[in-house]
């Protein structure tokens, strides 16, 4: 299933297209307080001045490292810059040099993008509660993923001869807890001749509490397998922006390449292609999960037809 980390590859692929950073590698381990790494491959790109991206495993976030100067196979480098933190690294690291964007920004892009997401597109749960012949309400708590709106309601069938029947239920929130426990109750809306059990699909935001490396966004975050896409566009479409605004930094223009060599908000423009396709496939994903569930009239999201929320 794809995770975080198959995100940030996927927002490489965007930034960087034929585009190849020069690597090396970390060649004995380096602990947290660490100022000089020995490098496996003496690679030529690392300099005094350079910035080092060491690449992040599934439970450690990616560091950026500053190297204040240089002597053959070592390198005396500043530790946890640009807002990362400094960690331990095993021999072998992969260590990017001068990365168009360290790991670690494209990190801090995708969850960005991933709780920005708007609220058009939603993950979808199921939970069960059993009612008997003599309630018409009872407990039932939903508030850990949040909640939006009820997309499907069902109960258990009366008979052998029926399936599982759809069933007009209202849930509703904040409720006197000296009836309602948990402060939420479910409402039937018909008559029950026995005891059943409710099954209730529904809405509710993304579960965004924690994006490390390594989570699923399927399983944990409850994106759907096809939205996967998404978050990687917005995060390219963010950084790509920022880029522009190297050109309004007169020292940052090298004497091998003239202005000339990229239009001015040639930058920009591919940003917001980048944004239109973002636009696109969550109004694509709206769609597909409209004609799946339909669009309630007590729904907390509107009722129009989707489009990306601004």
């Amino acid at each position: 299933m794809p995770t975080v980390a198959d995100a940030i590859t996927r927002t490489k692929r965007l930034l960087n297209s034929n585009t190849r950073t020069e690597l090396d590698a970390v060649h004995t381990e380096i602990n947290s307080s660490a100022t000089t790494v020995r490098l496996k491959y003496q690679t030529d790109g690392i300099r005094a001045g350079s910035y080092l991206s060491l690449g992040g495993s599934a439970s450690v976030a990616p560091e950026t490292v500053y190297v204040h100067s240089r002597n053959g196979e070592y390198a005396t480098i500043q530790r946890g810059v640009d807002g990362s933190t400094a960690v331990t690294w095993a021999a072998n690291t992969p260590i990017e040099v001068e990365p168009r964007f360290t790991e670690f920004q494209i990190y801090e892009a995708v969850k960005d993008s991933i709780r920005a997401i708007p609220n058009n597109l939603y993950a979808v749960s199921s939970a069960e509660t059993s009612i008997s012949t003599t309630e018409t309400a009872v407990n039932f708590d939903i508030s850990s993923t949040g909640f939006f709106h009820i997309l499907q309601a069902t109960r258990s069938p009366r008979s052998q001869k029926e399936r599982w029947v759809k069933t007009n239920v209202k849930i509703y929130r904040d409720m006197n807890t000296t009836d309602f426990a948990s402060g939420w109750m479910l409402a039937m809306q018909e008559g029950l001749e026995k005891n059943v059990t409710v099954r209730v699909t529904y809405a509710h935001p993304f579960i965004t509490s924690t994006l490390n490396l390594n989570t699923d966004l399927v399983s944990t975050v409850k994106m759907e397998a096809e939205m996967q896409d998404i978050p990687s566009l917005g995060a390219a479409a963010t950084l790509m922006l920022g880029e522009e605004s190297n050109r309004l930094d007169l020292h940052a223009m090298g004497d091998s390449r003239g202005d000339s060599a990229l239009t001015a908000g040639d930058r920009a423009r591919h940003s917001m292609l980048l944004q239109a396709q973002y636009d696109r496939r969550v109004s694509q994903e709206a769609r597909r999960l409209m004609s799946l569930y339909g669009v309630r009239a007590d729904a907390a999201t509107s009722a129009v037809f989707p489009t990306t929320i601004r």
